[in-house]
């Protein structure tokens, strides 16, 4: 999370130095590079937002499935044991 932290603000302050040379220069194309290095940080962040958000209902769903295992073999049943061992994906 703090690398990404520091990529991010690496960026954004790259991008600004790159806004600033074009400005003083009157260059059309550091100022694209500019806003394409801003865009790749902007990337950056919802490209973690979404993997934050798809990781978290993965460990969710894991817990859920371990959940149920442990409360099917802690029941007793030898029958519902079996079941629970044969058909349990594996993680």
């Amino acid at each position: 999370m703090i690398l990404l932290l520091l990529l991010v603000i690496g960026l954004v302050i790259w991008s600004v130095r790159l806004l600033q040379g074009a400005y003083r220069l009157k260059d059309s194309s550091l100022a694209i590079a500019s806003v394409l290095v801003a865009v790749s940080a902007g990337g950056v962040v919802i490209v973690y937002g979404l993997m934050d958000g798809c990781l978290g209902q993965f460990s969710q769903m894991g817990l859920a499935q371990a959940n149920t295992d442990l409360e099917i073999i802690m029941s007793g049943d030898p029958e519902l044991v079996s079941t629970a061992v044969t058909t349990a994906p594996n993680l």
